[in-house]
């Protein structure tokens, strides 16, 4: 495996840990952890479920892609996050999936396929109403929902990927801080995604991955009713998630977007998810919430 790669995971690892083991349940939901969704017991497929205490026998689903490069991070990043659109009257699934470069959009996708199916084979024992499963991700997962929307509505570049069908129609997508594209032109002028362009070479210098993958080509005529945010501050992708908003407005492609700011305090790239505590994240986590709710 590429070097860089080895040490980007083992960074992200030894930053975040802290923070995971800090408070691994800050809202005191009902948590079911490491639940293998293929059967394999590789960590690449496992998945949590969060859910209220006191919750009904069926409540509304979220599933939950994280965020990390493509290339790093898992679930447990997510956990908070996840646990406190649970205390807000949903069940969560909280999932990992093969990241890149042993994986690609494909199987990553058909992953998250895998977890719909879970969902649907489990939905009476763990109380899920698959009537409304809502997506969301952040990040590079946010780039994964928004390519989801695409693929499992209007089909655009599912056959290229090769992703199955879904079991039932996703109800709401959502994306926070999302990347959106692998074309090195739409990209934002940072070095950070500069160089994440090259350490993923094997697909961005693949001109019809580039072109499937790319929001100018997936978000065509049908294209569902997004959800996404971001904030100014986003040293990351602000500059690439307005220019997604801005491209989806002149097309008149239907979207929510929103930027959250503060004088208080720097709202990082991924602030709701890594800070769901913080004001401005809870709004753009009810934000989100009042999206799926709908």
């Amino acid at each position: 495996m590429n070097p860089i790669i080895q040490i980007i995971r083992k960074s992200q690892l030894r930053a975040n840990a802290p923070r995971i083991a800090a408070n691994p349940n800050p809202y005191g939901v009902h948590i079911i952890r490491d639940i293998p969704y293929l059967g394999d017991d590789r960590a690449e497929h496992l998945l949590d479920v969060y859910a209220p205490v006191q919750g009904r026998a069926s409540m509304p689903v979220i599933v939950e892609m994280h965020g990390g490069g493509y290339i790093s991070c898992n679930k447990e990043i997510n956990a908070q996050h996840g646990q406190y659109l649970a205390s807000r009257g949903f069940r969560v699934v909280n999932m990992n999936y093969t990241l890149c470069p042993e994986g690609d959009i494909g199987v990553i996708l058909n992953e998250l396929v895998d977890v719909l199916e879970w969902i649907e084979t489990h939905k009476t024992e763990y109380g899920f109403d698959t009537s409304r499963v809502c997506l969301t991700g952040d990040s590079a997962g946010g780039h994964f929902v928004l390519l989801a929307a695409a693929m499992f509505t209007t089909g655009r570049s599912a056959d290229f990927f090769h992703v199955r069908k879904p079991p039932f129609p996703i109800a709401r997508y959502a994306a926070s801080c999302p990347e959106g594209s692998f074309d090195w032109q739409l990209l934002p002028p940072n070095l950070s995604a500069r160089m994440l362009y090259f350490i993923l070479h094997k697909y961005t210098f693949d001109k019809a991955y580039v072109r499937h993958s790319s929001y100018e080509y997936y978000m065509a005529g049908g294209y569902p009713r997004v959800w996404f945010c971001t904030s100014p501050t986003d040293f990351l992708l602000y500059t690439h998630t307005r220019r997604m908003h801005e491209y989806m407005t002149e097309k008149g492609i239907p979207h929510e977007y929103r930027e959250y700011a503060s004088p208080a305090r720097k709202l990082d790239h991924v602030f709701n998810v890594l800070h769901p505590e913080y004001p401005e994240s809870m709004k753009a986590n009810e934000d989100m919430i009042r999206f799926f709710k709908m």
